[in-house]
């Protein structure tokens, strides 16, 4: 059995903007050509399915997946809004990347690995049922919902908890909609404080309604948030409820914005943080009933935080000796009262379902 395998396929780059757009092919083949000049690519390389519409219908209305795929086949590039475009190879490209999802999951439910990483693209944590989610004013680069398609996958094959960790710096207000109202998807998401960011969501009061009380955790934090409180954050709230959950299979958008250098963002963790998630999260796999964890690419664009960060991911899942390269972030002072208090604020709502003393 594999511990480790890399979900690509090129199709990915296939879905390209009509002008510069930080979200374009280059981003992916930065970690892919540093993957293999690191020996950590072909080896470990296995192709995607292609997802189907009915795939696609697990967790999106049937009228906006045929929309987008209508509009697709046009062959022409196309705007679904002022963020997020449509180009001849995108219907390629989103299959592809929803089908990575969906492959991931049957190799960790089928035992035969334990940690999978698809740097899929386009990203799509940001699209709801129908597109826009929530109050969103735009889709933000997304498509389809390649982590909620591969999480509502799990469920229909028999897992019967499956946790979300997205550390993506945008909340995942499409991933949210999606699973509110359901117990059988925990969803936790590190974001910047969504009064300073896109899309404006991801409060902590939303904590998820009916079945689903309790299983949505919304971790808001302030622009210049560093890697002492990402630390805090992990340790004393995602991974004690992740734990309390049980997931027999976790997920992770794994998005990169949240690094110092992102030019998108106003937070300021480095590799660190990102390294102390891949190992709580291996840590937590090798350990617990969890059958496997994937890794699925959102956001992030510097490509050297992309190509290192993947790097680090899968010598961790390999348990290869590597460096981060990078010193630990210390909070801005100018935000470490507010987001203390913000993670104080979590913790107390949080225990009324959780145990987080």
């Amino acid at each position: 059995m594999s511990k480790a395998v890399v979900i690509y396929d090129d199709a990915f780059l296939k879905h390209r903007p009509p002008h510069f757009h930080c979200e374009n092919p280059g981003r992916v083949q930065k970690i892919v050509s540093h993957l293999r000049e690191v020996g950590l690519f072909e080896s470990l390389l296995v192709r995607p399915r292609v997802a189907s519409v009915d795939d696609l219908c697990l967790v999106h209305d049937r009228r906006y997946v045929e929309f987008v795929l209508r509009i697709c086949e046009k062959g022409e590039t196309y705007h679904l809004d002022g963020d997020t475009y449509v180009s001849p190879g995108t219907k390629e490209a989103a299959l592809t990347a929803a089908g990575a999802a969906m492959t991931g999951v049957d190799l960790v439910l089928r035992g035969e690995a334990k940690v999978f990483y698809a740097p899929v693209r386009p990203p799509g944590h940001h699209a709801g049922r129908a597109g826009r989610a929530l109050t969103a004013p735009t889709q933000g680069f997304c498509i389809f919902n390649n982590v909620a398609v591969g999480a509502e996958y799990a469920v229909r094959r028999g897992a019967k908890r499956v946790a979300i960790i997205d550390i993506d710096a945008h909340h995942g207000n499409g991933t949210q909609e999606i699973f509110y109202f359901t117990s059988s998807v925990l969803y936790i998401s590190l974001h910047q404080d969504p009064y300073t960011l896109y899309p404006g969501t991801g409060f902590v009061h939303e904590t998820g309604e009916g079945e689903g009380e309790g299983y949505n955790v919304n971790i808001p934090l302030p622009p210049g948030t560093g890697d002492d409180i990402y630390s805090e954050a992990i340790e004393n709230i995602v991974m004690p409820i992740v734990r309390q959950y049980r997931p027999d299979i976790l997920l992770v958008s794994l998005g990169f914005d949240a690094h110092i250098e992102d030019p998108l963002t106003e937070l300021e963790a480095s590799l660190n943080t990102y390294d102390l998630l891949f190992q709580e999260t291996l840590r937590y796999v090798e350990s617990g009933p969890c059958k496997g964890a994937g890794f699925l690419l959102e956001g992030g664009y510097v490509g050297e935080v992309l190509a290192k960060g993947s790097e680090i991911l899968l010598k961790a899942s390999l348990g290869k000796e590597y460096t981060v390269g990078e010193r630990r972030t210390a909070t801005r002072e100018s935000s470490l009262h507010s987001a203390k208090s913000r993670l104080k604020e979590v913790q107390q709502i949080q225990s009324r379902y959780w145990n987080l003393a």
